[in-house]
């Protein structure tokens, strides 16, 4: 937590960063864990960069980019048979 915080500012930043902790591992118990770049999300939002709407609106759209791109594999793999 940032030094510089006044306490209401110090509530803040614990309850955002609880906020995150819950939400990286109701993804892991889901069964995906949480990347780089998800994480990165998710410390833009502790530190009050983002909304945590933002965040997670990004980690859907990267998990959405990354489904699509494993289903074009997929089909790509079954085409060639």
């Amino acid at each position: 937590m940032p030094n510089l915080l006044n306490e209401d500012q110090q509530k803040d930043w614990l309850r955002r960063q609880r906020t995150a902790e819950n939400t990286l591992a109701i993804q892991s118990l889901g069964g995906t864990e949480p990347n780089e770049e998800t994480i990165g999300y998710f410390r833009r939002y502790v530190r009050g960069e983002i909304t945590l709407a933002k965040a997670i609106g990004q980690v859907r759209e990267q998990m959405a980019q990354e489904h699509t791109a494993f289903r074009q594999y997929l089909n790509r793999g079954s085409s060639m048979v």
